[in-house]
């Protein structure tokens, strides 16, 4: 019951910051949006995607076999079928985690994992990644099934009882922004948006980093709020979708200097409400992807 209340929680917490109207009295700070959390840099030519070849060998070979271990599972009806049921909904940088709970009682299995991630992309929904997770004290002994050291629990304690955390790791299937376990893989928005991501090589210059995440999350459609009827969808304005357009066209040139203007372009024609909604979701979700350790609570 206690699970189930602050999963509940979470859920509203995220279709509020999702909401049109979600506003405060002023901007959080920029320096306490966590985006040191929201994942490291990473070599862009070995491990900006598939089959990360920055890997060692045998997280290569571990990669090779979880994609074969879940190959018959990549829509949502086989996943479904196979146990795995949608929560949370669709988190931005995440996508929709389907939940094998059985699973999840069982602790870590290196070819079973306990969620599927699952994003929209050119109009149906993919399988893009898989996560392990178990419940445990914080400062958990069960090793991580991989040997690199990008490869980090981070955990959730709002999802288990007192004295005890959720422990997560995410394996991406497709090219991520942040390496094959980031907590937050910052081109699903521009994927599901139909925009190509960026560069990944741009994401070691922190400037860059920053405003491709603030754009990344920007691209997100809001949500409802709890209770409320779901906003009606608006045509884009003329001028928001040349943006748009321009985004679109210099990432797949790699025109960084075109990109960045077609990207401050993009962010000044926000609105207030928009920014504000995208600095708060930033805030929460780079902040979730912290450990025990990081909150200052000891552990891994």
């Amino acid at each position: 019951m206690a699970r189930t209340t602050a999963i509940f929680s979470v859920i509203l917490t995220l279709a509020w910051l999702m909401a049109p109207g979600a506003t405060l009295s002023q901007m959080p700070d920029h320096a306490d949006q966590g985006h040191s959390h929201a994942g490291e840099a990473v070599s862009c030519t070995t491990l900006g995607s598939p089959p990360w070849t920055g890997l060692p060998n045998v997280d290569r070979e571990q990669f090779a076999a979880l994609r074969e271990a879940v190959s018959g599972l990549e829509t949502p009806e086989a996943a479904r079928a196979a146990g795995f049921n949608p929560a949370l909904g669709d988190i931005p940088g995440m996508g929709v985690h389907y939940v094998h709970s059985a699973r999840s009682r069982d602790g870590v299995q290196r070819n079973a994992p306990d969620h599927l991630l699952f994003v929209e992309i050119d109009g149906r929904e993919r399988l893009v990644g898989a996560a392990y997770a178990f419940v445990d004290v914080p400062e958990t002994e069960i090793p991580i099934p991989f040997e690199s050291e990008l490869a980090k629990w981070h955990d959730h304690p709002e999802f288990a009882d007192d004295g005890r955390t959720l422990h997560m790791l995410h394996t991406w299937f497709i090219p991520s922004s942040n390496g094959p376990f980031a907590g937050l893989n910052f081109w699903l928005p521009y994927l599901t948006a139909g925009v190509a991501p960026p560069s990944s090589c741009w994401m070691a210059d922190e400037a860059d980093a920053d405003r491709i995440r603030t754009v990344s999350f920007a691209l997100v459609p809001p949500r409802a709020r709890p209770g409320q009827p779901a906003p009606q969808a608006t045509e884009p304005s003329a001028e928001r979708v040349k943006i748009l357009a321009a985004l679109d066209f210099a990432a797949r040139a790699l025109d960084h200097d075109g990109w960045v203007e077609a990207a401050d372009s993009f962010l000044a024609d926000l609105s207030e409400s928009e920014r504000m909604r995208v600095a708060l979701t930033l805030r929460a979700l780079t902040q979730a992807q912290m450990s025990s350790a990081q909150r200052g609570g000891g552990g891994n």
